[in-house]
């Protein structure tokens, strides 16, 4: 659009919103207890599942190859801007209200993440089993449920609602974030799974708040930007 046509829109059509609060998700308060049953049982140690999980675990580890670690390493820190690729702009740049106002509703699913998994105190997979070697920093909190797994499956799940006509680009990228963690040694494929239900359950009575339902008209505008795609069209997304 040139210059001089933008002065020229009504002002009546110009897109508004109120401002974002400082804290758009001030009173949303979700207890851990809602969410135990979701996860289910820890998978015990010599137990069908476990064993799966170590089957995987080991494949994995024989097969790994240079390109696939270094991919898995994208992912290593929890940041909303690994997603800009899936939504085809730059959040930080075009929608700072956006990812300001996100993190504070990550930062509850994380503070509930933390009291589940000091309730099930699940080592990691190398610790119990010497002969797995992780290809990412050694971490020695609990293994179940996956952090990773729950805030990428999260971050995924609340852009999505956001910008449905991403959905499938971002889910991507949130399965993404929680397999390297399995494809690392890092976790059991068991704890990322059960991060993912936490992120689908957690998510949902997010959504349904009135404080995520007001962040959402707020952050219109920005994510109406963010929409705009490339001129040479949306980045083909590596697995």
């Amino acid at each position: 659009m040139r210059f001089a046509s933008a002065l020229a829109i009504p002002v009546g059509l110009v897109l508004w919103s109120a401002p974002v609060a400082a804290n758009p998700s001030a009173g949303l308060e979700l207890s851990a207890d809602r969410y135990r049953s979701i996860l289910g049982p820890v998978p015990q140690p010599g137990g069908k599942v476990e064993r799966d999980d170590l089957v995987i675990l080991r494949w994995n580890q024989r097969t790994r190859y240079p390109e696939a670690v270094i991919h898995s390493w994208k992912f290593l820190n929890r940041y909303v801007g690994t997603f800009d690729a899936a939504v085809g702009g730059n959040m930080a740049k075009s929608a700072p209200k956006l990812s300001k106002g996100l993190m504070s509703f990550l930062k509850i699913i994380d503070t509930v993440k933390k009291e589940l998994k000091k309730g099930h105190q699940r080592p990691r997979p190398f610790i119990s089993h010497g002969d797995i070697k992780p290809c990412l920093p050694l971490q020695s909190s609990f293994s179940f449920p996956s952090g990773h797994s729950a805030w990428y499956a999260s971050t995924a799940l609340l852009l999505a609602d956001l910008m449905p006509e991403r959905h499938e680009r971002l889910m991507h990228v949130g399965r993404q974030g929680g397999y390297a963690r399995v494809y690392c040694g890092l976790h059991y494929p068991s704890d990322v799974l059960a991060g993912e239900r936490f992120a689908k359950a957690i998510t949902a009575d997010i959504i349904a708040s009135t404080q995520w339902q007001s962040f959402r008209k707020q952050v219109k505008p920005e994510v109406v930007k963010l929409l705009q795609s490339p001129p040479a069209g949306l980045p083909l997304l590596s697995n």
